[in-house]
């Protein structure tokens, strides 16, 4: 079965783009908004991709930002590369700012494991990031001080990527496989197995359909890109979470099914410029029904960080 096929209406909504790398590869990413407007960065949630934001054409307009949601490596045009770290793709991402000729500091944002992703970026170039919010968030499984914090759900997971490797990738292999060739199934599948709050949004008519290209380009590349992501997840992150210095949103839902509210004041602590947002009865999809509410905060964020360097505090 041929795969899914963009919408004519799709391609007024983003513009796809490749960048050439330093090192030879490829980096794939998907613009959305005007390319003349401020910059901010999205990085995608596990098993998905760039392609995962919901349409917001007019309001980008009127906030006058542009959302640049590069995928990681082994995920949709990207090139696989397997020692992927959380450092390594934030120098990927600084690379695609370079190529893009974008120099200033930018917004950055993550969902779900992007949220770490976003962290990476912020502490390690704090220079190139103005502000950050964390969507639905994760911490690193692969940091000690983390680990005594996760469920015993999470550190389970953790156990089999790390003790079971081969059959991570024969598991993720045949979700490629279905992701393209059933894409539809596929997707009724995983909304069906998520909880309740997550499924009363990612059912909805357009996040469904939404939701399910996204992970069609999540797992090409015969899904390498999703075990080197969950293998990069599993490690040490490279990165000190207290090196973050800009200002950072947290958005997380009270009913997240995925992963619990009860890690984000924890982590709040740990940033030194933290904000939480707590939804009531929101899961882990709140992304999709809060972006207008979300890319407007990013807005203030953006403009209160360039007041402050303009007046030296």
């Amino acid at each position: 079965m041929p795969e899914p096929q963009e919408s004519r209406l799709a391609h007024d909504l983003f513009t796809p783009l490749t960048v050439r790398l330093p090192d030879g590869r490829t980096l794939g990413l998907t613009r959305y908004g005007n390319p003349a407007h401020q910059a901010l960065v999205f990085h995608h949630g596990f098993g998905s991709s760039g392609r995962e934001l919901p349409p917001a054409t007019a309001l980008l307009a009127r906030l006058q930002l542009q959302v640049l949601a590069p995928d990681r490596p082994g995920v949709g045009q990207s090139s696989v590369y397997r020692r992927l770290t959380f450092p390594s793709f934030a120098d990927d991402v600084v690379a695609m700012l370079d190529a893009l000729e974008i120099a200033g500091p930018v917004g950055v944002m993550g969902w779900s494991v992007g949220g770490v992703h976003a962290l990476a970026l912020a502490a390690r170039h704090p220079q190139r990031v103005a502000a950050g919010q964390l969507l639905s968030t994760c911490l690193p499984l692969g940091e000690p001080t983390s680990y005594r914090h996760l469920s015993l759900l999470w550190k389970a997971l953790r156990w089999g990527q790390t003790g079971f490797p081969w059959l991570n990738r024969a598991t993720f292999l045949w979700l490629s496989r279905q992701w393209a060739r059933r894409p539809d199934t596929t997707i009724n599948w995983f909304v069906r197995l998520m909880w309740q709050a997550e499924q009363d949004v990612a059912g909805r008519r357009g996040f469904r359909e939404l939701l399910r290209d996204a992970a069609a380009q999540g797992f090409a590349h015969h899904g390498r890109g999703v075990y080197d992501d969950a293998q990069a997840w599993c490690r040490p992150p490279g990165f000190a979470i207290e090196d973050v210095q800009a200002p950072i949103s947290l958005w997380h839902g009270t009913a997240d099914g995925v992963w619990a509210p009860g890690n984000i004041p924890y982590l709040a602590d740990r940033l030194p410029r933290a904000h939480v947002h707590l939804l009531p009865g929101e899961g882990h999809m709140l992304y999709l029904e809060n972006w207008a509410a979300i890319l407007t905060e990013m807005r203030s964020l953006l403009d209160a960080a360039s007041a402050a360097q303009g007046t030296g505090s």
